[in-house]
């Protein structure tokens, strides 16, 4: 069941409807009963794991909060977060692992008769883990009591807006939401409203329409040349954008509806004019899980130039791999490890710093976003290989003839393009936030848009991973 489908839209009014008609407590009961449907119209054969993580991660946090002594309370913390890294672990990396091993048995001449069990990933894994170990850390750590309501805490961990690509949740930020009674108000019904119909555009106006000009490029088998690799190149790192936070802001309204408040996930990343602005700006609660539950506990930047350096690597690395389990991904980490390091070593990441100067500013800028397309062509591609050839032909620009497909592709820019214009307007306090009359307009616009060029329900990227 995906946000941009007919399932989904009739599954949402039925449980919207009773939700309305219900106490406190039922409504909570409702939501659990609702998000195991939806996660369980997927592969109900998984909601098996959802329920393990939900018992393993509520037991530990009651038993951390109980424990005084130091050795028993890290060792529970090391039973959660043992638990939860197989599972992940186990689920998204064996195949890769396996394969890797198949590979070099036959380097090394030793013809076995290798059995590779085919492991399927369970959708939405490495989200609902992510958020299950942020809950036990921060009870360890004492920064929130662990909860005593088993009821409230599995619908934390599978409300359904957010289950299966996210937001990542804090405990700190949506627990204190489920305990207590919800409140729907107008605003919050008109700001759901809102972000449903703007997320929807982002998703099935944008990216949908501009995979078919991505897809052209990175479809293993194909050699294009010139500037059309370059367009389909923007076209993914648009397609990407519009997916995720077409997702994220779907999943924000359909909460809002509820009377729920998620954090926000994504502002206008391609303004970032530096790599450290961009991971505040992409993927916002991620690189919040990542800076408050790895790098700083590596030591973040407390112990040094090189161990920074280090720390950063290590953490674009994993936060790499966390996507998926390929070489691709670990590249595209590492290409963001050390654009991360090499900005902190010019002391470009600093907003007091000789960077601000206007003409440095602007050419950092270009090699941000530069940086970032590179970056997607490894993201994208479905090998090394592939990604190498990707690069050689946007480097070799030898046609600089535009296919007709690029040139209507083109159009499906403009919503994330003047979006990102009225972003960085509005930060500069040029414009004052839209009035609710011009927003229904853009919303009836968007509403119509998205009826007369919707491209199919396909699924989120990030289903994927």
């Amino acid at each position: 069941m995906v946000f941009n489908s007919l399932h989904f839209l009739w599954f949402f009014v039925v449980v919207y409807a009773l939700y309305r008609l219900l106490p406190h407590r039922a409504q909570n009961w409702l939501l659990l009963v609702a998000s195991y449907y939806f996660y369980a119209s997927w592969n109900w054969r998984f909601l098996g794991l959802l329920l393990a993580s939900t018992i393993v991660d509520y037991s530990c946090g009651r038993l951390i909060e109980r424990s005084s002594g130091p050795r028993r309370r890290k060792t529970l913390l090391c039973l959660s977060l043992g638990f939860n890294l197989t599972l992940l672990g186990f689920f998204k990396y064996f195949n890769f692992f396996a394969d890797n091993l198949h590979g070099l048995f036959g380097a090394l001449g030793w013809q076995l008769d290798f059995v590779t069990l085919r492991v399927v990933l369970p959708v939405g894994i490495s989200f609902y883990t992510f958020v299950t170990m942020s809950y036990v850390i921060d009870v360890y750590r004492r920064e929130i009591p662990a909860t005593r309501n088993l009821l409230d805490f599995a619908v934390f961990v599978a409300y359904f807006p957010h289950l299966v690509a996210g937001p990542i949740l804090r405990a700190s930020k949506l627990l204190p939401q489920i305990h207590n009674p919800r409140v729907v108000t107008t605003e919050q019904m008109q700001d759901g409203a809102w972000l449903v119909a703007w997320g929807l555009l982002q998703k099935v106006f944008v990216a949908d329409n501009l995979s078919a000009v991505a897809n052209r490029i990175f479809e293993p088998g194909t050699h294009h040349t010139g500037i059309n690799v370059l367009l389909g190149t923007y076209a993914f790192a648009f397609q990407i954008y519009g997916d995720f936070a077409g997702y994220s802001n779907i999943a924000r309204g359909t909460a809002y509806l509820l009377g729920y408040r998620l954090p926000i996930n994504f502002n206008a990343p391609y303004l970032a004019a530096s790599f450290k602005n961009f991971w505040e700006r992409w993927h916002m609660t991620l690189s919040r899980w990542l800076r408050d539950y790895l790098y700083v506990p590596l030591g973040g930047n407390r112990h040094g130039r090189v161990r920074t350096y280090v720390n950063l690597m290590i953490v674009m690395l994993l936060g790499g791999l966390w996507h998926g389990a390929a070489y691709t991904f670990i590249a595209w980490g590492a290409i963001h490890g050390a654009a991360l390091a090499i900005e902190r070593l010019l002391n470009l990441h600093r907003d007091d710093g000789w960077g601000q100067q206007p003409a440095v500013r602007v050419a950092w800028y270009v090699v941000v976003q530069s940086m970032v397309l590179v970056a997607w062509v490894f993201f994208r591609s479905e090998s090394m290989e592939e990604a190498g050839l990707i690069l050689g032909n946007i480097a070799a620009l030898e046609d600089w003839s535009i296919g007709p497909r690029e040139t209507v592709g083109g159009l499906f820019l403009l919503p994330i393009v003047l979006h990102h214009a009225y972003v960085w307007v509005e930060e500069r306090e040029f414009l004052a936030p839209v009035a609710a009359p011009a927003r229904a307009v853009l919303a009836a616009g968007m509403v119509y848009a998205i009826a007369t060029l919707y491209a199919g329900n396909a699924d989120f990227i990030y289903f994927q991973f």
